[in-house]
């Protein structure tokens, strides 16, 4: 009697794996960017669902589902792995938006350039966004991202019904994305404060000798003095970052929660 490498219950545990794994590492950082060649993306989730499902027995036994039934299966894990990857989204937009509120403030958004990684971006918006990858990894905090992905698969086990309560969900979401606001501005005020603080010297300077142009030094003098401020601040940001880092870890163990009920 020969018996079959792969079950038909081993393959649909792998596509549900594949499912909320694929979702979560929409917004991972760094793995979710086209510094990352779309083939190698492919062949790590792969592998990381293949692994997961092995190593957790995750069994869905096709012959009790009906297409319908699988179906909405799978929309249970795509919503479980997009809700994770939407709060990790929410952090890397904070770093995003305070980079582009800097370099509104310094001017410099004019130079907007076309990055096939990130878009159309200022320059500041893909130096923080690199910043915040390094100091993620650094960090080891994309260990702890990876295993509460693991993890979730224990909290909420595949096939099983959702028990959560939806509005405290909700309630956490829309909290944290209140968040992008607040911090952001937060992170980028001290910057922006030092910017105002020199246009209304400029101002002053404009009123009180009309025979000098300050137009003409104005915008060398921001972006002059916004990278000073970038430079001697720079310890600052690293701490800044640091924190996100650990308010996002802190963030998903409170999501996981929720999901246990």
């Amino acid at each position: 009697m020969n018996v079959p490498i792969i079950t038909p219950s081993e393959i649909g545990g792998f596509f549900a794996v594949f499912s909320r794994l694929g979702a979560f590492f929409m917004a991972f950082p760094f793995i979710n960017s086209a510094m990352v060649p779309f083939t190698v993306r492919v062949f790590l989730l792969v592998s990381l669902s293949f692994f997961v499902s092995s190593i957790l027995g995750v069994r869905v036994p096709l012959e009790n589902y009906s297409f319908a039934d699988f179906g909405f299966l799978v929309g249970k894990e795509l919503f479980i792995g997009f809700t994770m990857a939407l709060l990790t989204a929410i952090f890397l937009g904070i770093v995003s938006y305070a980079a582009e509120l800097v370099s509104y403030s310094m001017g410099i958004t004019v130079a907007n350039m076309f990055d096939p990684t990130f878009g159309v971006i200022s320059v500041l918006d893909r130096f923080y966004i690199l910043f915040f990858y390094l100091v993620f990894f650094l960090t080891d905090a994309y260990r702890f991202l990876i295993g509460s992905a693991v993890a979730s698969f224990k909290i909420i086990p595949v096939g099983k019904v959702i028990s959560f309560d939806f509005p405290s969900l909700l309630g956490f979401m829309l909290g944290n994305a209140k968040l992008l606001f607040l911090l952001s501005f937060k992170l980028a005020f001290p910057i922006m404060l030092t910017l105002f603080v020199v246009n209304l010297a400029l101002a002053l300077i404009n009123r009180l000798i009309p025979q000098i142009n300050v137009f003409i030094v104005g915008l060398p003098l921001q972006i002059m003095v916004g990278f000073a401020a970038l430079f001697i601040g720079f310890s600052a940001i690293v701490y800044a970052m640091n924190s996100l880092v650990q308010m996002l870890i802190s963030k998903t163990v409170i999501l996981l929660k929720i999901f246990g009920g």
